[in-house]
């Protein structure tokens, strides 16, 4: 047994004592003192295996068959890991198992491991809240070494704030812990995983240059490994940020390399990779001015897995192409009552508005201050960037130039955060 092994009995001796009622000096006697067995319990000291084996046996418990069914815990739970990991479904055994290891009292290792393994699952069904708050029971007992609660404590905690949307929290926690480090020892898979999130994250928050070097570095660890699925999310998650650096060839190279995995590995071959990689393809295309093979890839990402956010995409580049015959009959097909998202509802405010072309100073000026201060707040840069100069350039129209100026200003603020916040992480990368 390891040393962390060992003390992690020191753990069980102390709760199956507790839980028949007996007191140090009961256990200990002809073993060792009270105290030493006091320091065992709380993991202070590591006594001889002997020692382990008769405290154990003084209280009813068989060390071979407890190591016997901590092991078989272990390869259950690393199993499930795995599966949740490349977003494979656990089986209901398997689910049954895993909430049958649920404990309120992490006495062992491998207590902390069946806690996160649940908490992980219950993120892979949306149960946000419930994870967090069975990971804030686990916080404190995470002790910040290369073992495999804080690896899989940092994976899950990272997974859940991808979840939330809190891409700040990933980065800073990476930039002033380097908690992958914590990762080194973790199988590649894994690195690579915990990379990509971390690609992922800055990516959201703009800083599109450290998020290529994090994607490349997570390709860098996954090479030699058979995933097919996470492998089209590397392609297309590199594709995105080149695409955004305006990079635009390089972008299409790995979009075209994601759909020849795509067409040939059936297993993966689900409606929503489809419909996810021609997105990125048609605002890859939309990003260069293309708008009519934007609108024709948009169309195509929609019939395999109808996403309004596509919709919204498909509008706009059709409103960019000027193809106002298609527009009216997404505008008929999609009203506004069917979008629930509501950045969604407001971008199809917009284009309807900007579609019309009868609005009034009224009009534009409603929903300019409903709009851009909540792309604002929401942190929505790229939208203010596209629709903002827009409606300046309505009020031009109307002769309301001070209101053409405030729509500037919020492209201007909008473009500075985007700066400020490339600028940044260029600066840190010259520090450390």
């Amino acid at each position: 047994m390891t040393d962390n092994e060992e003390k992690n009995w020191g753990r069980l001796i102390k709760y199956h004592r507790q839980q028949q009622g007996l007191r140090q000096d009961d256990v200990a006697l002809g073993i060792c003192t009270p105290s030493y067995l006091s320091r065992i319990e709380n993991g202070v000291v590591v006594a001889e295996q002997t020692v382990y084996e008769m405290l154990l046996e003084r209280l009813g418990i068989d060390l071979e068959n407890e190591v016997a069914n901590l092991e078989l815990k272990h390869s259950t739970l690393e199993t499930m890991y795995v599966k949740l990991l490349s977003n494979e479904t656990l089986t209901q055994n398997e689910l049954a198992r895993l909430e049958s290891y649920q404990t309120k009292v992490f006495q062992q290792e491998v207590d902390l491991l069946a806690g996160l393994v649940y908490s992980r699952y219950l993120s892979s069904i949306d149960a946000l809240t419930e994870a967090r708050e069975l990971l804030m029971k686990i916080e404190p007992f995470i002790t910040w070494h290369q073992d495999r609660v804080t690896q899989i404590y940092i994976a899950t905690t990272t997974n859940l704030h991808l979840s939330f949307l809190e891409f700040e929290e990933i980065i800073l926690r990476e930039e002033q812990q380097h908690v992958s480090n914590y990762m080194n020892t973790a199988n590649r898979f894994e690195q690579a995983n915990y990379l990509y999130h971390l690609a992922f994250a800055h990516h959201r928050y703009y800083s599109f240059q450290q998020a290529l070097y994090y994607i490349n570095r997570a390709a860098e660890a996954f090479s030699h490994h058979y995933k097919p699925l996470f492998q089209l999310k590397l392609y297309s998650m590199k594709g995105v940020i080149l695409n955004d650096l305006h990079r635009f060839q390089e972008a299409l190279l790995e979009f075209e390399a994601g759909l020849d995995l795509l067409r040939n590995v059936s297993a993966i071959q689900t409606p929503r990779q489809w419909s996810s990689l021609y997105n990125n393809l048609a605002y890859c295309y939309e990003c260069q001015g293309l708008f009519k093979e934007a609108m024709s890839y948009y169309e195509r990402a929609n019939s395999f897995e109808e996403d309004l956010h596509i919709v919204i995409n498909w509008m706009r580049a059709t409103y960019q192409q000027g193809d106002e015959e298609t527009l009216n009959k997404l505008f008929t097909h999609y009203p506004r009552e069917r979008f629930n998202v509501l950045h969604h509802q407001y971008q199809r405010d917009l284009l309807k508005y900007a579609s019309d072309r009868d609005n009034t100073l009224n009009k534009l000026k409603d929903i300019e201050e409903l709009v851009f201060p909540y792309f604002s707040e929401q942190e929505y840069y790229s939208l203010t960037l596209y629709y903002a100069p827009l409606w300046a350039a309505f009020y031009e129209e109307l002769h309301a130039y001070k209101r053409a100026s405030i729509c500037f200003k919020h492209a201007f603020i909008a473009s500075e955060k985007v700066r400020q916040r490339m600028s940044s992480q260029k600066r840190r990368q010259g520090e450390s």
